[in-house]
């Protein structure tokens, strides 16, 4: 792999500049990357089924009296949007070809697809479920190298809130996880939890409507590898009122990128253009 020039050595006496890939786990994104994964058996998520045919909503509407306000009574359209939720998330992770390589000629495809988050927390540092820091619903896509000779995962979660204040909190939860990931991390001989960094978004972007961060980890040494350890990206990107979550883990012995090019801050950047465009 062509390493680029800003450089993150994890051990000192790695010489090369190129990064030895291996294959570290993140379907269930535990904070072991070598933990073998259970995939689901269908690589689609399942969509809603519809609430309410169109006669039980003509009949609903028939027995409406005066007294009933918008507030009290949802339209159509409204409840239509809580039965698509599922539907809409799951198109709503990044395709594998949006997603940024580790060089120029890396490339990723699609593992699984799940419309739930899974058994454990989605991110290294997470310590609950989305759904238990607010999420209504969750959509998780997993991706693998297109080479079979290269290994790297990836992985991107978009969760929606019931209004913006809740996406907010919880968006400052997922921050401050970050801070406390030394316990997640505490099995490793070597732990280093970067800091929490800023994405820069197009000008005039709002900050009450998209805020975007990233921070990497390092730790190990890998099982795989005692001379390299785990570079594991993880990004944060608030939307309205969904967040996205990614993480981009490999296994090398340096970690080398130009400030504000390294893969996360492009794949934090591709999330936040699509769920502004949901």
């Amino acid at each position: 792999m062509v390493a680029r020039r800003r450089s993150r050595a994890l051990w000192p006496s790695a010489i090369a500049l190129t990064l030895a890939l291996v294959v570290s786990g993140c379907g269930e994104n535990s904070a072991d990357p070598d933990r073998p994964q259970e995939l689901p058996s269908q690589s689609t998520p399942t969509s809603a089924e519809p609430t309410e045919s169109a006669s039980a909503t003509e009949a609903a509407s028939a027995t409406e009296t005066p007294a009933q306000s918008p507030s009290q009574s949802p339209s159509p359209s409204e409840e239509t949007t809580v039965a698509d939720e599922p539907k809409m998330l799951a198109a709503l992770p990044l395709p594998a070809k949006e997603l940024p390589g580790f060089n120029e000629q890396f490339t990723w495809k699609v593992k699984a697809n799940r419309a739930r988050e899974g058994r454990r927390p989605f991110g290294t540092c997470h310590k609950f479920a989305m759904t238990s820091i607010g999420a209504t619903n969750a959509a998780v896509r997993t991706y693998a190298p297109a080479r079979r000779d290269a290994g790297a995962t990836a992985a991107n979660l978009v969760a929606t809130f019931p209004d913006v204040k809740t996406a907010k909190r919880a968006y400052e939860v997922l921050k401050s996880w970050r801070s406390q990931c030394g316990e997640e991390l505490s099995r490793h001989d070597s732990r280093d939890i970067g800091q929490l960094q800023p994405v820069d978004l197009p000008a005039g972007t709002p900050p009450t409507k998209v805020s975007a961060s990233w921070y990497l980890l390092i730790y190990g040494p890998a099982k795989s590898d005692p001379d390299a350890g785990y570079f594991d990206a993880q990004g944060l990107a608030r939307v309205g009122k969904m967040i996205s979550v990614l993480e981009m883990r490999l296994v090398g012995q340096d970690y080398n990128y130009e400030l504000g090019q390294e893969p996360m801050v492009g794949a934090v950047t591709a999330s936040v253009a699509r769920l502004a465009g949901s």
